[in-house]
């Protein structure tokens, strides 16, 4: 992340820089201090009970991370119908018995006349990368800034929450990674020499786009954690989109893989807030990629204002039924340190 990164990289390069004197200076300075070893001195401590979840506190931060992402890919699991040409994710709460799975996200993999229709559409997309040129480059990397300039985000008051950014960040990133690893669309650029990305094309495949999943669950996140999350519903919905439109003006995606990626990131945002406070219940959500299409087949652009949940579109679907599943007791700690930063000065 480039919050935490920028905090640590003055000191990280002094301490290079410095690091065979320093090592010279201890090693000749202990001999003058420590005197004759008297074994140990300082009471020992083995803390109980085991897996206290405030412990989290007192790690580095990679540590920290790594500990709260294998809870958050535990008990995910990946489904594959290749009679529908289908992949579904579930969860199983691994901690709770007895086991149940819920279905989280569905997807239908669009045909590949939709996927040759959209090509017009990232040929005429490439009009604006003039206009985009500092956008696309820019979020190559995490967005971090472009969030930040809506909330307010700072690396110096909101520590915890970049940390939450980055976990939220690392589920999306392994979810749809599987999925493109089944599905294993084409590249616009596969399909005609003519698309000339203004920049490199990632090595996997198209749809979803990873842009955009990320983009639309950091949204949602984003939404939930602030006190008055709705008063920044429009700028952040408005900056996902654009990141992800910023894709396809690359020539890197089809509008179609931005549409699926805003389901799939809703979806992902919503399993995280439910893992990290068990307040939050989950409707499974499927994209019907078959049916990305106008009237007479004709094609359509990704428009982030089709509802998700009316059923009304033909490639949103949304089911009634919700479960509720249990929040993680680590990830709940990462959760409430996060919401903390965003309170008032007492």
């Amino acid at each position: 992340m480039s919050g935490i990164s920028g905090i640590s990289g003055i000191s990280g390069i002094a301490a290079v820089l410095g690091e065979p004197m320093v090592v010279d200076a201890l090693t000749k300075g202990r001999t003058a201090l420590v005197g004759p070893f008297q074994g140990p001195t300082i009471p020992s401590n083995l803390p109980t009970p085991l897996d206290k979840p405030d412990r989290l506190e007192r790690w580095a931060v990679e540590p920290r991370l790594q500990v709260c992402a294998l809870a958050l890919l535990s008990g995910l699991h990946f489904d594959v119908n290749q009679s529908k040409d289908s992949v579904t994710i579930g969860f199983v709460n691994l901690d709770k018995k007895p086991l149940k799975d819920h279905p989280l996200v569905r997807l239908s993999r669009p045909t590949e006349k939709i996927f040759k229709q959209q090509l017009d559409l990232v040929a005429n997309y490439a009009e604006l990368r003039e206009d985009r040129g500092s956008e696309v480059l820019t979020q190559m990397v995490p967005q971090v800034p472009f969030w930040g300039s809506i909330i307010g985000l700072s690396a110096h008051r909101h520590k915890w929450t970049l940390e939450l950014i980055t976990l939220g960040l690392s589920l999306a990133s392994h979810v749809e990674m599987r999925f493109k690893h089944a599905f294993a669309c084409q590249r616009p650029v596969d399909l005609s020499p003519q698309v000339q990305p203004m920049i490199p094309t990632p090595g996997h495949a198209s749809w979803p786009s990873g842009h955009a999943t990320e983009a639309f669950m950091l949204s949602t996140v984003l939404q939930a954690l602030l006190p008055h999350g709705d008063k920044y519903k429009e700028q952040l919905e408005r900056q996902a989109a654009r990141i992800a439109v910023n894709r396809t003006v690359a020539g890197l995606h089809y509008p179609v893989d931005s549409a699926v990626g805003r389901l799939l990131g809703t979806a992902l945002a919503d399993f995280f807030v439910a893992r990290c406070t068990g307040k939050l219940k989950l409707h499974e959500r499927s994209f019907n990629g078959p049916k990305f299409h106008g009237p007479k087949d004709t094609v359509i652009d990704f428009d982030p204002r089709v509802s998700m949940t009316d059923n009304k579109s033909g490639y949103y679907e949304y089911a009634g039924a919700a479960s509720a599943i249990a929040a993680s007791p680590l990830l709940e700690f990462m959760w409430t340190k996060a919401a903390k930063e965003w309170q008032p000065l007492k």
